[in-house]
């Protein structure tokens, strides 16, 4: 198969830097989840449009979000998740929205609906073919997320295996055969190009590529579509906030939060295919 296990992120922009800076000016930083990253993109267009203010805006994942907020690297940190206990000490956060975390499969596959059982299976590298789950003779190609992204912390809390690039443990592993990638339009890209595939991703992203026309589609988990409403009543089991974290509220960092809670920032939210806060 002509594909690199590990997928540097500037082939599809996992770390793209969106600078709307100007020369000389100190900018109001943002970096982090690739999730939220679409959602700040537009929030960052009216903003500026509104304070004339500039804005330096970076993915990285989760992680990096978190770590560049408490260096001061960055203003602003983008995380798709729920804060650790310790980052709580020392962060504020505000949430912005809620994602779930979509199984996708190539929308050639016939397959419509997975259990969380059925995931481990295929995760764990117990089952390499779609015929054992009534799909056609196919090899399983696994995609899954690097260390240091949310995708991946919450597809390990829900199937109880770990990435195999954490420290050794006695915990079962997702499969050395899965890629390895970044960000969400990677992990769609290749799903998309490969009949066999099966990634996670943020739901929102995963409707939004899958209407703009990249052959995906979201299947259905445990019998629970991820629908707003399943997603809003707790019914789907993969459910995380979208965060905005920071430690101090400047006025620039309370500006821009105040946008992202204002009807407009939710109108956003929700055109990404997301669950607004004000909902």
């Amino acid at each position: 198969m002509p594909l690199f296990k590990r997928f540097p992120l500037y082939l599809t922009g996992g770390a793209l830097v969106l600078s709307l800076t100007s020369p000389g000016l100190a900018a109001l930083d943002i970096s982090g989840s690739s999730t939220v990253q679409p959602v700040v993109e537009r929030l960052v267009s009216v903003f500026t449009e509104q304070t004339g203010e500039p804005v330096q805006l970076a993915g990285g994942g989760s992680g990096a979000g978190v770590k560049n907020a408490l260096s001061g690297a960055s203003q602003i940190g983008m995380v798709s998740r729920d804060l650790k206990s310790e980052e709580r000490t020392e962060l504020r956060h505000t949430t912005i929205g809620l994602d779930a975390l979509a199984i996708i499969v190539n929308r050639d596959n016939p397959l419509d609906r997975i259990t969380k059982s059925q995931l481990v299976e295929l995760y764990s590298g117990r089952i390499d073919n779609w015929r054992a789950l009534g799909g056609p003779d196919l090899a399983v190609v696994r995609v899954s997320k690097e260390v240091g992204r949310s995708t991946l912390e919450l597809f390990e809390h829900f199937t109880g295996l770990q990435s195999p690039d954490r420290p050794p443990s006695d915990t079962p592993r997702i499969s050395q055969k899965a890629y390895v990638i970044g960000s969400n339009l990677e992990a769609l890209t290749l799903v998309g190009g490969l009949p066999g595939a099966i990634g996670y991703v943020s739901v929102g992203t995963a409707h939004a590529m899958a209407e703009a026309g990249l052959p995906v589609k979201v299947l259905v988990l445990d019998g629970v579509e991820p629908s707003n409403a399943a997603i809003a009543d707790g019914r789907y089991p993969i459910v995380r906030p979208l965060n905005l974290v920071y430690r101090e509220p400047t006025p620039s960092v309370s500006a821009f939060l105040a946008l992202a809670l204002s009807p407009r920032g939710q109108d956003v939210v929700k055109s990404l295919g997301f669950l607004s806060v004000d909902r």
